[in-house]
């Protein structure tokens, strides 16, 4: 009667180490994770909610890495907008310096270094992508190097290699934003300018000399008003860019705080009291070591033992 005592006691001992060997391994990733659970099984009926708090953080995370890289683009592409507009404002200055001293000898030179920058400029490039060729991806929208070519060309096909669409985004809106506009949208008046400024410096031999005839003087005139109005349209679009960069920022704000509250809530659902944790470990270390010295002192039981 005795043994089967003992070996009852020894029984519930075994199971009870068992049981407390699981929850201390449990309370202990626990500690490590600072999660309740592991999987969203374990969070019963509160999984679902907790799932869709995780879809929704994700999906505004990824909307915020978006955003933060346009707003580098823009960086880019305000500078670029606003080197273009310099270059018309710097020909159109450099003309109007010539006629006022009768002087237009340092024309051609100006024209070349305005036409250099202005390509550059337009063939600026964002983690790899042309800024003005619209979704066209590897080279940028102007493909000619040359004032001989832009006299040369016949149209707008001899200029401009680019997309049919405008590079767009969709930050979840449902409402596409143009982040720029194609190359050709803005920049065929400035080339027509260029092209009349070269075509004119070629009719006077390669230079405008000194003093500049009356027609030269008026044809050089409306070239200056037209960069003038040139330079104007890149400005205008320069502040668009500024005024997009704005509306992102402001919108990462927004985005960066409803990310910090979804990420509250989650860590409310799956986040443990480590003072609770911590208490129920100390004791359930206790319970253990009691139940194992119990186990122990059962197991060396026996009639030898007990007749010492």
């Amino acid at each position: 009667m005795e043994s089967a005592i003992t070996l009852r006691f020894s029984t519930q001992a075994q199971s009870d180490i068992r049981r407390m060997t699981l929850e201390l391994s449990d309370l202990q990733r626990q500690v490590a994770s600072n999660q309740k659970s592991n999987d969203l099984r374990g969070y019963g009926a509160g999984s679902a909610q907790l799932l869709n708090a995780q879809t929704l953080k994700a999906s505004t995370d990824s909307r915020t890495s978006v955003i933060n890289e346009l707003q580098a683009r823009f960086g880019v592409q305000t500078t670029a907008l606003d080197q273009v507009a310099s270059m018309a404002s710097m020909l159109s200055q450099s003309i109007g310096q010539a006629i006022s001293s009768n002087d237009g000898r340092g024309v051609a030179t100006d024209l070349n270094i305005a036409f250099a920058n202005v390509v550059t400029a337009l063939n600026e490039t964002w983690n790899g992508q042309p800024l003005f060729a619209g979704e066209r991806q590897g080279q940028g929208p102007i493909k000619i190097t040359s004032l001989d070519q832009l006299v040369a060309a016949a149209g707008p096909s001899d200029i401009f290699q680019e997309a049919t669409r405008s590079q767009q985004v969709d930050l979840g809106t449902g409402t596409p934003i143009t982040l720029a506009p194609k190359a050709s949208d803005i920049s065929q008046g400035l080339f027509d300018a260029l092209k009349s400024l070269k075509q004119l410096v070629d009719a006077q031999g390669g230079q405008i000399g000194q003093p500049i005839s009356p027609d030269v003087q008026a044809q050089l005139q409306t070239i200056a008003s037209s960069l003038d109005k040139q330079a104007k349209v890149f400005t205008s679009e320069e502040g668009r860019s500024g005024q997009l960069q704005t509306r992102f920022a402001s919108e990462a704000s927004r985005l960066s705080e409803r990310s910090d509250l979804l990420s509250s809530e989650i860590t409310n659902q799956t986040g443990v009291d480590m003072a609770s944790v911590s208490l129920r470990l100390n004791l359930l270390t206790t319970q253990y070591q009691a139940a194992a010295k119990t186990f122990s002192d059962l197991s060396q039981l026996s009639l030898l033992n007990y007749l010492r």
